[in-house]
């Protein structure tokens, strides 16, 4: 079951569309949303103006609290270490 911490655990990608390595980051994310239990928001970056300026060359990026965890080229090993790191949760190898 579930618990508090896991519900308030989100990710953020920062896409747009037609993007083939967004698409990709996006369902890195979604494979491991099941094993580390969190919630993923896509943000459009072309209707962010924030974040277009932030990230227009270099997305995917992925974000956590605010703060960028993984950008484009995103590696599924690395980015899986990165999440893990981000909440403390230990490895599993």
């Amino acid at each position: 079951m579930a618990g508090a911490a896991d519900m308030a655990r989100e990710v953020v990608l920062y896409t747009r569309e037609g993007c083939g390595l967004c698409d990709d980051a996006a369902a890195m994310l979604r494979a491991l949303s099941g094993e580390l239990r969190f919630t993923l928001r896509e943000v459009d970056i072309d209707g962010e103006p924030g974040a277009l300026a932030a990230y227009d060359e270099v997305i995917p990026v992925i974000a956590v609290g605010g703060r960028v965890v993984s950008q484009a080229p995103v590696d599924a090993g690395v980015l899986r270490e990165a999440l893990r790191r981000e909440w403390g949760i230990g490895s599993r190898d």
